[in-house]
């Protein structure tokens, strides 16, 4: 064979083997993204409110299931109580006033499980509350803290420990979320309080196990308060199934997996032909103007791509994803500074079963995206509601419905 024959044929390998390669590549993004669900415009659900609840602050706003049927459940800060409302027919359910002074006093109900109609777990700023359904206060518990004239002793390395989403009582324990004041990378993210002891029992998840990077974002931090300026914090977001824990945060493609408290494997749920934002841009979510005897936060009208939630469905079978494309500002007649505007929204579905994705292009103009977006979401077994965007009617709540279907 001469020198020529032989490169035609080394040359031919070469572009087979980029060529197999790159099938290959193709194959896994096609496996992975896989569309196996039918998401639909489901239309309007509607909530009468009474007077005095404020319709723009419902706050933690989810789907609770009390004997097997499902209420759709929140906070209002007005009136200092809980609501229940039937699922299927929207109507007013039970109402759980609780009182803000006494001995049943509980101060603030922002963070809430219902384990049963009567057990009514509250997480406050004093510590946990477990009410009944009359409001009225049956224990008291400080999540561990010490405290000092029955106030909890708070240092620059506090932990702090709250519910999430998901947290529920399940032999006497409650999982929960940890935040610092001052954060490393080894810190732990995630926590088991046992309720009836009064401690937390288990921290695992490291902030390195679900935040890539952690040194450099540090710094950034650090040259922001040198400034003077903030650098929002990346939201963490954990839900958890009868098989994992599952935890993503609001600049990563991944989707991490634990079981038993370690990490059994990383996997991607993200959308392909969007790149999300680095920390140096992200961190700019919010802008602070400070003056001589304050300040005031609002939202950049400039934002990049990022993932505004995670929520898994009550039966544990869809992790539900919002990417915010990003937005671009606005100028509305009257108003001192810019608006952000959205450049899109895309709905991602994870089948935890299968683990395929599907994907579905939300009216970005139509839904509420917040820069706070606890408040403005939950899911059902059936699919994923939002808040309808600039609803005029203080009479009522809103919510558009996107259906899920296999």
């Amino acid at each position: 064979m001469n020198r020529s024959s032989h490169t035609i044929l080394l040359l031919s390998a070469c572009i087979l083997t980029l060529f197999s390669c790159q099938q290959e590549k193709e194959s896994t993004n096609e496996n992975s993204t896989t569309q196996a669900l039918t998401i639909s415009d489901g239309g309007i659900k509607t909530l009468a409110l009474e007077d005095g609840v404020n319709f723009e602050g419902l706050t933690a706003l989810k789907l609770s299931t009390i004997d097997n049927k499902a209420y759709i459940t929140f906070y209002d800060r007005i009136t200092h109580s809980i609501y229940l409302y039937d699922y299927e027919t929207n109507n007013l359910f039970k109402k759980v006033s609780m009182e803000k002074d006494g001995p049943n006093a509980v101060k603030n109900a922002s963070k809430f499980f219902i384990h049963t109609i009567d057990s009514i777990f509250v997480d406050g700023s004093m510590g946990i509350h477990l009410i009944n359904s009359k409001g009225e206060v049956l224990t008291k518990k400080s999540k561990g803290a010490k405290l000092h004239n029955g106030m909890p002793l708070i240092t620059s390395d506090s932990k702090f420990y709250r519910f999430h989403p998901d947290s529920r009582l399940k032999n006497g324990q409650i999982e929960m979320v940890i935040s610092q004041m001052r954060r490393d990378s080894k810190n732990h993210e995630y926590a088991i309080f046992n309720f009836e002891k009064d401690s937390i029992i288990e921290e695992f998840v490291q902030t390195e196990e679900i935040i890539n990077n952690f040194r450099e974002i540090q710094k950034v931090q650090e040259e922001a308060n040198e400034r003077r300026e903030s650098a929002y914090a990346i939201n963490r977001f954990f839900a958890s199934n009868k098989n994992y824990l599952y935890s993503n945060n609001s600049i990563s493609d991944s989707l991490f997996l634990f079981k038993e408290g370690k990490l059994s494997k990383a996997i991607y749920a993200g959308v392909p032909t969007i790149e999300i934002a680095n920390y140096s841009d992200y961190s700019t979510l919010q802008i602070i103007e400070r003056y001589d005897n304050g300040a005031r936060a609002f939202e950049n009208p400039k934002q990049p791509p990022h993932y505004k939630s995670m929520l898994l469905s009550p039966d544990g079978r869809f992790i539900y994803r919002v990417l915010h494309h990003g937005t671009k500002p606005e100028f509305i007649q009257g108003e001192e500074r810019p608006i952000p505007k959205p450049l899109g929204a895309t709905l991602i579905v994870m089948d935890t079963e299968t683990e395929t994705l599907s994907y579905y292009d939300l009216p970005a103009g139509e839904i509420d995206l917040p820069l706070y977006f606890e408040n403005s979401l939950f899911v059902s077994n059936e699919g994923i509601f939002f808040r309808v965007k600039d609803q005029q009617n203080e009479d009522q709540v809103q919510f558009r419905f996107f259906k899920v279907t296999q």
